[in-house]
């Protein structure tokens, strides 16, 4: 167990009884079992770790307190920031920076910070509360009348704020059909989430929200040569993967390029940091020919002078749900938790705390959709004529290329109006148009398409991410993801659609850039790894109809009857088992009342 948690209470009038974050703190045993407490004004705050090392800490200084959860990647750099200015930094923790730095930046503070954490600070009355910039760390709040209440999981909110634990079903079903944005509640009742990249200040009758990081004024403003594109990106990615590193790391490798690129660069680094080489730990599948990527993870662990361990998953993508939908106080639509628990707790198994992953990548550097439009809308015409010059050298004809500028300057009515009639890998227990919907809203003008595109990773709640979260405190380890580390997703944003996209490939760029650290037999694959094999070879059906099968509560646009006869057939492919298990997942939370 590990990975901390704090909890806040902030009393409308008079001292805040200490009772309020004691029975936070305890709801959460997965977080461990040493509580610390600290009261200043109207404010208390906890703090729960496992004995060692701590993850959550608590600290005052001149009259202020903060709580803090996480790593603060930047920790050494913001303390001499803080020197320079003549602060005094008497407690080096990231709590105690927190507090130090306060009086200097005030709510500018988070954006001075780089790390996954959440963090509170306050003088007693005024208090301001704020997660990391893509919001890997966790804070949820409520406030009452009784004053306000935050803290890591959704559970502590419910448990110090007195009030009956119970479902959100319309949040549920917005969950189930991903129709869900910034605003969305938690689905425990009552509860809310900070949004990413968002300061929360609250005082006597207020809560007011506020984005402290707006990158979208960074889109296509650098006007780098290819060299320099090349030096910018070797020191952002290696300031990443430094900031990432312990010394008690694992790296999950693949044989994609994200992993890869990410072992190059942390491989060195970790040799020298702690004077062992970097492990690797990936999933096999010998039972699976076109899962199993034995033959380049091995390739990798060779060329890069790693320890390579391996294993083969046994855990059923359904195993333990009702648990795990408890714990992480939600269904989600993210991959099986069961089954990232199985590669955590083997990493922890093995001394890690410390996950590397290439998670996440193609936030940052390859969502080359609506570039098109992007271009033609924008004037650019050279590049329009580069992108149809490179498509009709790979074969692309001329109507299905007149076709794509056409689409490219269809309104966003149209290409709604083709999605409602033809969605994609929808099960025939689904209703069309129910799931299509909040696709078909999601089109917008033709010029704000590839704007909203390059946005998507900050854009949403993030529930998966959440669940994962919580997934990695249940077992003890953390996910790190160098990929987007703040300032090298800000570098990519900041470059011009051509250059970040110069022909069709979503990853040419990263992959030129990449040639030298990562070899070519990964950088030139043609194969691509599909898990549908594996995937499809063991469904739980029996899982599946526990909670399919006459369910108490019924969403709109399933038809459950169909979907009985279906499960009685067990044939599902990979798009009807996804949406299955996603529906599963939702009843399994709902059976809990």
């Amino acid at each position: 167990m590990g990975l901390g948690a704090i909890a806040v209470f902030r009393a409308r009038s008079g001292k805040p009884p200490s009772e309020v974050v004691q029975a936070m703190a305890a709801v959460v045993p997965h977080r461990g079992s040493r509580v610390e407490l600290l009261v200043l004004g109207r404010c208390a705050l906890a703090c729960v770790n496992e004995d060692d090392p701590a993850d959550a800490g608590l600290a005052t200084a001149a009259g202020v307190a903060a709580a803090f959860a996480g790593r603060l990647d930047n920790a050494r750099e913001f303390a001499a920031e803080l020197e320079r200015r003549g602060v005094a930094t008497p407690d080096l923790s990231p709590a105690g920076l927190l507090a130090a730095g306060f009086s200097t930046f005030g709510e500018s503070l988070p954006a001075q910070l780089r790390g996954v954490f959440a963090g509170v600070v306050t003088d007693g009355d005024r208090l301001i509360a704020f997660r990391d910039h893509l919001g890997y760390g966790l804070l949820f709040y409520r406030t009452d009348q009784h004053g306000f209440y935050a803290a890591t999981e959704a559970k502590q909110v419910v448990a110090g704020a007195g009030i009956p634990k119970r479902p959100d079903v319309e949040v549920v079903e917005r969950i189930l059909f991903n129709d869900i944005d910034d605003e969305t509640p938690c689905a425990l009742q009552g509860v809310r989430r900070l949004p990413k990249s968002t300061l929360l200040t609250t005082t006597e009758n207020d809560v007011r929200l506020v984005r402290y990081w707006k990158p979208e004024s960074l889109l296509e403003t650098a006007r780098l040569s290819k060299a320099e594109i090349q030096e910018r990106f070797d020191e952002l990615l290696t300031q990443a993967v430094s900031r990432a590193l312990t010394g008690d790391d694992v790296i999950s490798l693949s044989g994609g390029i994200d992993s890869p690129a990410i072992a190059a660069f942390a491989a060195p680094q970790h040799l020298e940091l702690s004077g062992r080489p970097l492990h690797a730990l990936s999933a096999v599948y010998p039972r699976f020919p076109s899962v199993d990527e034995s033959v380049y993870v091995e390739l990798l662990a060779d060329r890069f002078a790693i320890p390579l361990d391996t294993y083969e998953p046994r855990t059923n993508p359904l195993d333990g749900l009702a648990e795990w939908v408890a714990v992480t106080d939600g269904p989600y639509p993210a991959a099986s938790l069961a089954l990232y628990a199985e590669f955590y707790r083997a990493a922890r198994k093995l001394g890690f705390r410390t996950v590397l992953s290439g998670e996440h990548a193609e936030f940052v550097f390859a969502l080359s959709w609506f570039l098109i439009e992007h271009l033609i809308t924008h004037g650019r015409v050279a590049g329009v004529r580069r992108q149809l010059t490179v498509r009709a050298a790979k074969g692309e004809s001329a109507p299905s290329l007149a076709w794509l500028v056409a689409r490219s300057l269809a309104p966003g009515f149209l290409l709604a109006a083709r999605e409602r009639r033809r969605p994609v890998g929808v099960p025939v227990w689904l209703n069309v148009r129910k799931v299509s919907e909040r696709a078909a809203r999601s089109y917008d003008s033709p010029w704000r398409r590839w704007r909203t595109l390059q946005l998507s990773g900050i854009i949403g709640p993030g529930v998966s991410a959440e669940a994962e979260a919580v997934c990695q405190a249940v077992c003890g380890v953390q996910t790190r993801r160098p990929w987007t580390d703040v300032d090298l997703f800000e570098f990519f944003l900041s470059l011009p659609a051509e250059s970040k996209f110069p022909d069709t490939g979503g990853k040419s760029l990263v992959k030129g850039m990449l040639r030298g650290s990562v070899p070519d037999e990964i950088l030139d694959r043609r194969d691509r790894t599909f898990f549908n094999e594996a995937l499809l070879a063991d469904i739980d059906y029996a899982t599946l109809r526990r909670y399919l099968i006459a369910p108490e509560h019924r969403f709109p646009g399933i038809d459950y009857e169909l979907l009985a006869d279906r499960l009685d057939r067990e044939d599902f492919d990979a798009p009807e088992f996804n949406w299955g298990r996603h529906l599963a997942t939702a009843h399994a939370f709902l059976a809990q009342w």
